[in-house]
C-alpha cells in the first residue's frame, strides 16, 4: 500500500470563538504553526481551512487528516460534520479518517478550547494523508 501525503500548510483563518459559541469579530489568516493565543483564555480559536479533493481517489483509498499539534484539538471538523473520533495518537501526531467524507471542495475545521490549553496550544503542521 502506498502512502502520499499534501501539506495543509496555509493560508488558514482563524476565528475567535466567545463563551456564548459565536464568532467574535473578523478572521485573520495565518500560517502553521500557530499558537492559540494567551489573550483568548476565556474562549476558543477555530481554525480553518479549505483544499480541493486530490485525484485519484476510488474506492480503495484511504484518507486520512493528520494533525501534530501540542495538545489534542477539541473538535475536528470536515465540511461542517464532526469527526468524532481520533484512532491514532502517536508522538503529538492526532489522526482523523475522513474516507468517504470529502466532496470537489473541503473545509477542514479544527477547535481548540483555550482556556484547557495549559500551556498555550500550538498546531504545527497538517496534512492530507492518501493510502492505496
Amino acid at each position: 500500500m502506498r502512502t502520499h501525503r499534501i501539506r495543509l500548510a496555509g493560508p488558514w483563518e482563524s476565528h475567535c470563538i466567545g463563551n456564548d459559541g459565536q464568532v467574535v469579530g473578523e478572521a485573520v489568516r495565518c500560517q502553521l504553526p500557530f499558537t492559540v493565543p494567551d489573550a483568548q483564555r476565556e474562549s476558543a480559536v477555530l481554525l480553518t481551512r479549505g483544499f480541493h479533493c486530490p485525484t485519484g481517489i476510488d474506492d480503495t483509498t484511504t484518507l486520512r487528516i493528520v494533525l501534530q499539534a501540542t495538545e489534542s484539538p477539541n473538535a475536528v471538523r470536515i465540511n461542517g460534520t464532526d469527526i468524532a473520533e481520533c484512532p491514532v495518537r502517536l508522538d503529538g501526531e492526532f489522526a482523523f479518517d475522513i474516507t468517504g467524507r470529502i466532496e470537489a471542495f473541503n473545509q477542514l475545521s479544527v477547535l481548540f478550547k483555550s482556556a484547557e490549553c495549559e500551556p498555550s496550544a500550538v498546531l504545527n503542521t497538517a496534512w492530507l494523508e492518501i493510502q492505496g
